[in-house]
């Protein structure tokens, strides 16, 4: 009888623990991420029994849960931009309080920021944690294997947005005709049969109102180029380019035409008339000496008539969002050449001066040039960065000073690892240098180049337009990766990468933070504790830090809440059952003492 009380009262207990799951059970039916927990009941004995006699020891009930169990993904019905569902295995990490050292897991995704940005997991001191990303969304923590590579989400940081231009790319036609505007001086070679070669003269406008020995001029950089790209090109003042080179001057004009001031590519002042030109080759013995075209007079400025010459621009963003502007002159050159010049930056509007501009030396200048050429086929043939000088002009007559590069060699216009331009520029409103030689320098994308039959003309190009004025034709917009300024109007989830991304009135959307799906070998071993959290123990396993989706993670869905899989009718089934089990046990006492009263009864 001893054993029927104790098995009876045991069976109370075992019921009444059950009865206390179903009711936590159905109290969090609605707890978003909640995962219903199971009694489990196993039987006592004693002692083995013997013959027809059974020694009831009894039950004892346990709790089983199942963390793994998939609760429905639906739309949040509070539409924050911030809630997370998780379908599939993992859970959120979370810390407990900003910055805590104690890290947390969850399937509730229900995320909200507090008044600083930080995202809190709803009426808790739990916060979510996440990798921060780069402006591609690639994260940047050093061992994103370590839960410690991880940080509180906070949106409030990235209030505001605007990313450096770094990439420029531009589409435009040059037009064919306009080389026939170019100056070009001829001569013949010594080749079998003889054949007729030309030098071609361009210049293009960089200063105006510059005063030289006290006149008012116009300072051009003059460039002259063999149409024989095998053929170097000499002057009078003892300079000699290497072969498919230009020799380059800068020249002062006054309004009348006449040259003030000529100074070559190493910085010489040769005075104030142009020099005479040769050329030689391996089919020309010896330089050929020549003035103009006719060979009859000395070449003067007025000889060189009006080249077309085209004024643009190319507009990019800094550090700041701020716009900058380099004004940008193309100057045809003849034998499929144009003269790419580049000046310092200024606003928008070309009137304020908002920058320095570098070469590929680091040498501060007002401008460089590049020549750019084409093939016959219209297509870009190669771009080349044409020397520079710095300029004095403090004495009234501007002087100049060949421009080295650190190991003592020229310095040029910058060119990429590419082979395309460079915008080398500090500004004057504090934003980050973009410097050649650095991530931040502008590459300034003209097209893929290459000789004949393997140049292109995604970038630019050189038709015949059949214009009767020749212009420069824009085919398709500049397209460049920088971004102005913006202000943050919202967050949202990518279901794809469980990205956070920030949406900015700029219309830029950048991803700030990549959040993990946290996996376990065994989830259903973890630790569960309040507010819907849960910790890792020695039967869940080592956690696993995974991109959402991948290595059996499950994926994110933004603005969305796992439900709870509490079954109610389950619930109330297991209730009636619970509560009939306690009624059976309260009777099995009842009658053991009636059969004590009775065993009582016969002793007296």
């Amino acid at each position: 009888m001893d054993a029927a009380m104790n098995s009876a009262v045991s069976a109370l207990q075992a019921n009444q623990a059950a009865l206390s799951t179903v009711s936590d059970n159905l109290a969090n039916s609605g707890t978003t991420g909640y995962k219903a927990v199971q009694t489990q009941f196993n039987d006592l004995l004693t002692q083995q029994g013997v013959g027809i006699a059974t020694n009831a020891g009894g039950v004892q009930a346990f709790t089983r849960q199942d963390v793994t169990l998939q609760g429905t993904v639906l739309s949040s019905q509070s539409n924050a931009t911030t809630d997370m569902g998780i379908t599939g295995n993992g859970m959120f990490a979370v810390s407990n309080g900003l910055g805590g050292a104690q890290q947390a897991f969850t399937r509730n995704g229900a995320f909200s920021p507090d008044n600083n940005g930080n995202l809190q997991l709803a009426g808790t001191n739990f916060f979510l944690l996440g990798w921060p990303t780069n402006a591609k969304g690639q994260v940047t923590a050093t061992n994103p294997d370590n839960i410690a590579s991880l940080q509180n989400v906070n949106i409030n940081q990235f209030n505001s947005s605007a990313t450096e231009t770094t990439q420029y790319s531009m589409q435009q036609n040059m037009p064919a005709e306009a080389q026939n505007d170019a100056y070009s001086m001829s001569y013949t070679s010594n080749a079998t049969p003889p054949t007729t070669e030309n030098l071609d003269v361009a210049f293009a406008p960089l200063r105006q109102n510059v005063m030289v020995n006290g006149v008012n001029t116009t300072e051009y950089q003059l460039s002259v180029t063999a149409s024989n790209n095998q053929a170097q090109v000499s002057d009078s003042f003892g300079n000699t380019a290497n072969a498919g080179q230009p020799l380059t001057y800068t020249v002062f004009v006054d309004g009348s035409g006449n040259i003030q001031q000529i100074t070559d590519q190493a910085g010489n002042n040769q005075g104030t008339t142009l020099p005479t030109f040769g050329a030689s080759d391996a089919n020309t013995s010896s330089a050929v000496g020549f003035t103009n075209s006719t060979n009859t007079s000395q070449l003067t400025w007025q000889d060189l008539g009006t080249p077309f010459s085209e004024a643009t621009s190319i507009s990019v963003f800094d550090s700041l969002g701020v716009q900058q502007t380099f004004p940008t002159t193309w100057t045809a050159a003849g034998n499929n050449d144009w003269i790419m010049t580049v000046s310092s930056p200024t606003d928008p509007s070309g009137k304020t001066s908002t920058g320095s501009l570098y070469d590929s030396g680091g040498n501060k200048v007002s401008s460089y040039s590049y020549q750019v050429s084409f093939n016959s086929d219209g297509s870009l043939n190669s771009v080349t960065g044409l020397p520079t000088l710095t300029e004095d002009d403090s004495s009234g007559t501007p002087t100049f000073t060949q421009n080295l590069d650190s190991a003592g060699n020229p310095a040029t216009a910058p060119l990429a690892t590419n082979g395309q331009p460079v915008l080398s520029a500090t500004w004057n409103d504090g934003a980050a240098p973009q410097l050649a030689g650095t991530s931040t320098a502008i590459s300034v994308n003209l097209g893929t180049a290459g000789a004949l039959g393997t140049g292109q003309t995604n970038g630019l190009s050189q038709f015949d337009t059949g214009e009767t004025k020749p212009a420069i034709a824009v085919k398709s917009a500049p397209v460049q990766n920088g971004v102005q300024y913006g202000q943050l109007i919202g967050v949202s989830v990518d279901n794809t990468t469980g990205n956070i991304i920030a949406s900015y009135n700029n219309g830029q959307k950048v991803p700030i933070y990549k959040i993990p799906v946290v996996t376990f070998p065994n989830e259903n071993g973890l630790t569960a504790e309040t507010d819907g959290v849960y910790q890792a123990n020695q039967q869940s396993g080592n956690y696993t830090l995974n991109s959402a989706g991948t290595n059996g993670a499950g994926s994110i869905t933004g603005q969305a809440l796992e439900q709870s899989t509490v079954d109610t009718s389950t619930e109330f089934s297991n209730m009636i059952t619970a509560q009939q089990a306690y009624s059976a046990a309260s009777q099995v006492i009842g009658t053991d003492k009636q059969m004590f009263t009775s065993l009582i009864q016969v002793v007296q």
